[in-house]
């Protein structure tokens, strides 16, 4: 019965301090691509950006999550209900280290709203719209 109690107590030791390093490690900083798109479901018009370079970025170590993406999503938002006059826009960002990775998706992004006859989809090139990497500072973790 001792042995178990040992054993119990080396393995709650050894679970918290995975726990530990893994609440305290730093993002991966590196450069992504990336592109959106914004829906508005009450028109028809869905508008996508170009595949954008974007660096620094900050890739979370353990799970591969882009620090800050729902920030991304309100850039392309703010920019889209302001210069093209459309409110009540939902986003969203696609993202990957890989540029080819992502310009597949892209295309499968593209496709899927091209299929759609009641959608006009207009492309943001980089003149147009551009994300704006966002700094990561120690207290955006918790």
């Amino acid at each position: 019965m001792k042995n178990w109690n040992k054993l119990l107590c080396l393995a709650i030791t050894a679970l918290m301090l995975i726990c530990a390093t893994d609440i305290y490690s730093k993002p991966k900083q590196t450069k992504i691509y990336i592109f959106g798109v914004s829906i508005n479901f009450t028109d028809s018009t869905t508008y996508i950006t170009d595949v954008q370079a974007l660096e620094p970025a900050y890739i979370e170590t353990r799970t591969g999550f882009l620090y800050d993406r729902s920030i991304y999503s309100q850039q392309l938002q703010i920019w889209v209900e302001y210069a093209k006059n459309q409110p009540n826009t939902t986003c969203t960002v696609f993202f990957s280290e890989n540029k080819s990775q992502l310009e597949k998706k892209y295309i499968k992004v593209r496709n899927n709203y091209n299929k759609d006859q009641s959608t006009k989809l207009k492309t943001l090139n980089a003149g147009e719209f551009k994300f704006i990497p966002q700094e990561w500072t120690e207290h955006e973790r918790l």
